[in-house]
Order: structure tokens, then sequence, then C-alpha cells
């Protein structure tokens, strides 16, 4: 007779089962409490480097600041020669050093263009650059180019320019074949007040400013300390595409990339990715600097500038026509120039812009003459 079958036998195979289903169901939800806490950890630490490390890098990281600002290694245009004129068709023009610091020894690289009624002239043989400047036959304008090139790069706005004037253009620091030295608002100032000492001495016409970009914030600022040290101003200041200082010039750019927009979100924000800028020694707050020019001053900006928004430039119109003695201190015009491609760059191509220079310069000179009357 067969045996019956024992229930030891028979529950073995089930309990094996059970206990390897809890096993597995035990392993299951470890892997998954790792797998959750390893992604935690990972999302934090993530976190943790680029909203608190990247950002503290950058607050203490001077130079990058600087970088930023001044993108000295890649400027335009590319294998500049500033000794090659013929390179950029260019004629009527010399280049020469200006030295505007005797104990550093820093030199500025420089062009001097001829107006264009003087270009044949020029050819002729015993031509001098030097005496041509001294004449008070046409006025002189020193040109302070924006941060993304070499003197070079402004050589369209120089064609314009030189229906009216002699032109300097010039090269900050560290720019060009400009000397190198720490590149921090004060010293370029420093540098624009010396060259324009510099200039006083070699002309005896009027001497305007052109600034372009953050040169409309550089040849501000001369002016204001010009003023402080009671040192006679230039005739006329014209402001191409200017911003009203660089802190709202940066948060209006960190807001236009996804890449910096996550960060405005952070209570520290302004803290570690916009304060910095003004603790190394860059603010370019040319809102406040235009309330001490003494001189008639022009703002135009492009309504399609993609750069520095048009707001800016009304903005500065507005605080220097309300804040200013326009009397003493001259008059303020600003001109809108229509959305027609031009943006922050090519402004020299709007067809009212000679009209705008001359109409500007005779503003200028009615001004000079009236302030010798009073």
């Amino acid at each position: 007779m067969p045996r019956p079958s024992s229930n030891r036998t028979t529950e073995a195979p089930l309990l094996k089962y059970k206990t390897r289903r809890k096993t597995r169901s035990s392993c299951m939800a470890r892997c998954c409490i790792v797998t959750l806490v390893s992604v935690i950890i990972l999302l934090l630490l993530s976190f943790i480097v680029i909203f608190v490390v990247i950002p503290l890098i950058f607050k203490y990281s001077a130079e990058l600041q600087s970088d930023l600002i001044f993108p000295i290694h890649e400027l335009y245009p590319e294998n500049s020669d500033f000794t090659n004129f013929t390179k950029y068709d260019i004629c009527g023009a010399r280049n020469i050093y200006v030295t505007v610091n005797r104990t550093s020894e820093l030199v500025l690289g420089v062009w001097h263009l001829l107006p264009n009624a003087l270009l044949n002239n020029s050819f002729e043989n015993d031509f001098n650059f030097t005496e041509s400047l001294e004449r008070i036959d046409y006025p002189v304008v020193i040109h302070f180019h924006g941060n993304g090139g070499n003197r070079i790069y402004s050589i369209e706005m120089y064609a314009v320019l030189r229906e009216f004037f002699h032109v300097i253009a010039f090269d900050y620091r560290c720019y060009g074949d400009s000397g190198r030295d720490v590149l921090v608002e004060d010293g370029l100032i420093s540098d624009s007040i010396e060259l324009y000492k510099w200039l006083s001495t070699q002309t005896t016409a009027d001497i305007y400013f052109w600034g372009h970009s953050i040169g409309a914030a550089i040849a501000t600022h001369t002016i204001a300390e010009l003023k402080k040290e009671n040192i006679t101003p230039p005739a006329g200041l014209f402001l191409e595409a200017p911003f009203t200082s660089l802190r709202e010039e940066i948060i209006y750019v960190q807001s236009m990339f996804w890449f910096t927009k996550v960060f405005i979100w952070l209570p520290w924000y302004e803290v570690t990715l916009v304060d910095p800028f003004e603790e190394h020694g860059l603010q370019f707050n040319t809102i406040e600097h235009i309330l001490l020019v003494d001189c008639p001053i022009m703002i135009f900006h492009a309504v399609d500038d993609s750069v520095i928004p048009v707001r800016f430039g009304r903005e500065l119109y507005e605080k220097a026509t309300s804040e200013r003695n326009l009397t003493y201190q001259g008059n303020v015009s600003f001109h809108l120039v229509p959305a027609l491609g031009f943006d922050h760059w090519q402004i020299y191509a709007y067809d009212k812009l000679p009209s705008y220079i001359g109409n500007h310069i005779d503003v200028c000179e009615l001004f000079k003459k009236e302030k010798i009357e009073m």
C-alpha cells in the first residue's frame, strides 16, 4: 500500500516559495529606497553645486567678472593690423601712441583720422598731421568704442564722423596694441582724462566725446571727473546706445538667457551675481554721472537694439533733462532710430544720423557762445 504524502513534504516547497518571494520583495524595497535616496542626494548635490557653489565662485572671482565685461581675448576684428591702413581701405590716417601714465609707462594705441575735406591734402608729401590738428578749421572728436572690439571695429562710424571732425580713435588699456594694466573703471577713466589732456595740448579746436555702448559710460564718467578736477569739459557729448548703469545692464542680459535666468529666483542672486561687479570696481553708473555733464548731450538709440534696450537711453534722457540745469549745463536731445535692422552695432547706416550730428554741433557752438556771454 502506498504511503500517504506527508504535509511536511507538501508544505516545504510552498514555504520555500513564500520565503523567496518575501526576500525578493525586501530586496526590491531596499533597492527602491537606495535608488530614491541616491537620486535625492544627487539632486541635492547638483543643486548645491549649481545654485550655491557656482554663484560663490563667481562672487569672489574678479578676473571672471572682468573677462565677461571686457572680453579682451576674443576681440573683433581678428588679426588686427593697426599700422596697415590699406588693409582697411582707410586714407588720411596715422597711428600714434600716447603715454597716459608716466609711472607705469602705460601707453594707448591711437588713430588720428583726418576730416574728409582734408583727404586730398594728405596725399601731399609735405602734409603734416600734427599741424592740421592744431588748427581750428575742424573740431575733433574722441571716439570711445564698445567692449567687444578694438579701435578698428568702428571704421564705418568713423566714415560718418569724418564728414565733421578730426577723429581720435583709441584703445583702452588691455585692448588692441595699448599697454596692459588692471581693467577697472577708475583706471579707464584716469586714462581717458590723460588722453583728453594730451589732446587739449595738440589742438585749439573744439573737442567732442562720442561713446558707444560701454564707451558711452566711460565718456560720461570721464566728463564728470573732469568737472570734479575743474578741467574745462569737451564742447559736446554724443551717446550711442548707452545704458543707465552696468548693474541694470547685467540684470537685463541675465534675464535674456535660460542658463542665467535660472539664477534670478535665488534669494542670493544679486549678492552673488550682480553686486560683485560693483565690489570689484565696475559700476559705470551713467545715470548719475550724466548729471555732472556740463555740455550739450545727444542720445540716440535703435528701437530694435537687442543688447541694450532702448528704454535705457530714454531713462538717461529723462534724467538728464529733468535734473540738470539746461541753461548752464547744456541741452539734451534724444533720437529714436527706427527698427530698420541696425540693432546695436550698425546705427552708422541710418541716413538721418549726419543731420543729427550737424544739428548737435550747432547746438554746442551756440551753447559755448552763450556761456561766454553770461
